[in-house]
């Protein structure tokens, strides 16, 4: 791939806007960035205005990207499975025309995401760069247990992260508390001891894996933050003292606003009557509050959508910016968390997150628009590059 002279009216680098710029890049990794008038253009580089506001490309820190409802049972076949891997690859392209670059996918049926990973990285199909837990950890009958490896005890809790990173997992998800509707004390109650925590998280950063938590209730994300998890997914009803020690640690949330929104705004559409959804629907505000305080706190922020949940689609993947901004962050605080935050809880910082030298030439093309000023803009047109390629319709 020869060398490649960018230019545009804006592109936000992940740090600052620059008006008028110019980027150029080799084999896909960026040489220069900045002002056109700074970054000279080669003579055997090839030059290609860009449309619209260039951003870097978004990373989502929280997918799934094979799920089925036959899972619960356990009774799927062979030529099933077989299917679902395809469908696995088909929705991490849908999640690449939607401007996502990388995903962290956080629980897959059979963990069949480790496969689809692989697959990418060898360049046998193409996808975004997807990091993965294969399967995650839950109790026995607890919440998610059809995407993963239960485990009911401190001893089990460390034979089964072991497990999962001897597999080939890049992340370890534990399902630590129930969903906003699951029957107990408290809402999203806690699903897991202490001493499991504890045991949990040892044994992943022993082994060099971050830990990521599925917590909507209080206690299951205060036992996680002090047990020292490294993110906490979802996190509704998160208090303000929790908050402060996620600051003091460094603990990312990922909100996932998208997931209520969908299951409101499309499972009534579907079944108007359903106690799910509406229960769902009674959590919103407090969702997004959450992240609001969060924000104002300083509690780092990553991006995340839940692509997979129930109705919560892989193409509209940057409609969870629409939601972030909506819930009280700017537009410019919620694409940093969409880039800047979420490599560095995915560890790909050195890559992606920011265009910069060195550093992967994946970003996307806002068409309608400036998202920067009016985030609804992502609603409109774009142009996806991975690796300085364009991404063609998928």
């Amino acid at each position: 791939m020869s060398k490649v002279y960018y230019t545009g009216k804006k592109l936000f680098d992940g740090k600052t806007c620059i008006e008028h710029f110019a980027m150029l890049t080799e084999n896909g990794k960026v040489l220069a960035v900045g002002p056109e008038a700074e970054v000279s253009c080669p003579a055997d580089a090839r030059r290609e205005s860009l449309a619209g506001v260039v951003t870097p490309g978004l990373l989502d820190c929280h997918v799934h990207l094979v799920c089925s409802d036959l899972a619960e049972s356990g009774d799927i076949s062979d030529r099933e499975l077989s299917r679902l891997v395809c469908v696995g690859l088909h929705n991490a392209n849908l999640l690449l025309s939607a401007g996502v670059v990388a995903c962290r996918d956080l629980g897959s049926v059979r963990g069949c995401s480790l496969g689809i990973r692989d697959a990418i990285n060898q360049g046998l199909v193409p996808g975004p760069k997807v990091l993965t837990t294969g399967l995650s950890i839950s109790i026995t009958a607890g919440h998610g247990g059809s995407i993963a490896l239960q485990c009911d005890s401190p001893d089990e809790m460390r034979k089964g992260v072991r497990t999962i990173i001897r597999d080939g997992a890049d992340v370890v998800k534990l399902m630590a508390s129930g969903g906003v509707n699951s029957p107990g004390p408290e809402p999203g109650p806690c699903e897991l001891t202490e001493a499991e925590f504890a045991a949990g998280v040892e044994a992943a950063h022993a082994m060099g894996r971050k830990v990521a938590i599925h917590a909507h209730g209080n206690t299951a994300i205060r036992r996680g933050v002090w047990a020292g998890v490294d993110s906490v997914e979802h996190g509704v009803f998160m208090t303000e003292d929790i908050m402060d020690e996620m600051v003091r640690r460094g603990t990312y949330v990922v909100p996932t606003l998208s997931a209520p929104y969908y299951a409101v705004e499309e499972g009534l559409r579907v079944d108007p009557g359903n106690p799910d959804h509406l229960r769902s629907k009674s959590v919103i505000e407090r969702h997004r509050n959450m992240l609001k305080r969060c924000s104002e706190k300083g509690v780092p922020i990553a991006f995340g959508t839940d692509a997979g949940n129930t109705f919560d689609p892989y193409d509209k993947a940057y409609f969870e910016l629409v939601l972030m901004v909506e819930a009280g962050l700017t537009p410019l605080q919620a694409f940093t968390a969409a880039t800047v935050g979420s490599a560095d809880l995915m560890g790909l910082s050195g890559s992606l997150g920011t265009l910069e030298a060195g550093k992967d030439a994946s970003f996307v093309c806002w068409l309608d628009g400036d998202p920067l000023e009016d985030i609804q803009s992502v609603n409109g047109g774009k142009q996806v590059y991975l690796n300085g390629k364009p991404v063609t319709a998928f």
